[in-house]
C-alpha cells in the first residue's frame, strides 16, 4: 500500500527511448528518397523525349477501357503512328473519364529515333505531370523528416 507522500510524488521523467524512434524516421527518410527518385527518373526520361525525340503525327485508333473499384471505368487512348514506313501503336499511360480523345482524333507523339516503339504523347500531362507532383511532395516530406530528426534527436 502507498503512503500519501508516495501517491502524490511527481513521477520521474523517463529517458527518451532512442531505439524506438529510429524505425519511423528511417521510413520517413526512405519515403522522400523513393518519391524523389521516381519523380527525377521520370522527369529525366521526359526530358530525353523532348530533347531527342522526333515528332510524328498519330491517330487514335481505339480506347482501352480500364476498370478499378476506386475510380470506375476510365479510358486510355491507343495511338497509331508511322516511322520509316513501319506502323506502330502506343497506348497512353494516362487514363481518364470522360476519355481525353475520341477515335479518329489526330495528335503528335514524341518517338525515340533509336527505338521507334518507344513513344509518348507530346502533352504536359503525359510528359511532366508525374515529376511535377512527385518532386515537390518528396521535398515536403524531406523537410518534415529532417525537422523531426533534429527535434526528436533519437541519437540521444
Amino acid at each position: 500500500m502507498q503512503t500519501a507522500d508516495e501517491a502524490f510524488e511527481p513521477k520521474k521523467r523517463q529517458k527518451n527511448n532512442a531505439s524506438g524512434n529510429w524505425w519511423w524516421l528511417i521510413m520517413l527518410h526512405s519515403t522522400w528518397v523513393i518519391l524523389f527518385g521516381i519523380g527525377a527518373l521520370y522527369g529525366f526520361a521526359s526530358w530525353r523525349f523532348v530533347s531527342a525525340g522526333s515528332e510524328v503525327p498519330a491517330t487514335v485508333i481505339s480506347l482501352t477501357e480500364n476498370y478499378s473499384s476506386d475510380s470506375g471505368t476510365t479510358y486510355s487512348p491507343v495511338f497509331e503512328y508511322r516511322v520509316n514506313g513501319q506502323t506502330y501503336t502506343y497506348e497512353s499511360v494516362n487514363t481518364s473519364d470522360p476519355p481525353s480523345h475520341q477515335v479518329g482524333d489526330h495528335t503528335t507523339l514524341l518517338v525515340d529515333p533509336k527505338n521507334p516503339q518507344s513513344a509518348r504523347e507530346n502533352t504536359f500531362w503525359e510528359l511532366w505531370l508525374l515529376p511535377v507532383i512527385m518532386c515537390p511532395v518528396s521535398l515536403l516530406v524531406a523537410v518534415i523528416a529532417i525537422v523531426l530528426t533534429f527535434v526528436i534527436k533519437p541519437w540521444k
